[in-house]
């Protein structure tokens, strides 16, 4: 495989897929987020108010169990969280294709390791490869941890 074509269906491609699965795992995790923190508020501020209506039984009833959905979905939500590691994946993603983006740079420039080194190409194979291994691994771990409920 010549360089051409490693860097465009190799290293482009994985930088193009880590961006869109980063900008998605961020979307998830902070929509997710913020239904937490707003469900989360809900509760004291509706609790405040059982007690306090001229058609008491009735509306503290609606209350009372609006506040059961609430603390019910902020359950099934941080289980949701836990299970598909948005938080997680969103930033090893990112991470991963600035790296990459990072290596790229160095080697179109020529510059860090790629100075004066004869096997450029080779060296910048092996690095990119390893920063993808690595990638993997941290994946697979995540996927383990989710089946082992840690």
């Amino acid at each position: 495989m010549d360089e051409a074509t490693y860097m465009k269906e190799r290293v482009d491609d994985q930088i193009n897929w880590l961006d869109r699965k980063s900008g998605t795992n961020q979307r998830f995790y902070k929509r997710l987020r913020l239904v937490v923190i707003v469900l989360s508020v809900t509760i004291p501020f509706a609790t405040g108010y059982i007690g306090n209506w001229e058609d008491r039984e009735s509306i503290d009833n609606i209350l009372k169990l609006s506040i059961g959905i609430a603390g019910v979905l902020i359950a099934a939500i941080e289980g949701i969280q836990s299970l598909f590691k948005y938080q997680d994946n969103w930033v090893s993603y990112r991470v991963t294709a600035e790296t990459l983006k990072q290596e790229k740079m160095l080697f179109l420039t020529k510059s860090g390791i790629y100075a004066n080194n004869d096997m450029n190409f080779q060296s910048f194979v092996t690095r990119i490869e390893g920063i993808l291994n690595g990638e993997n691994q941290q994946w697979l771990q995540n996927m383990l941890e989710s089946k082992d409920g840690s």
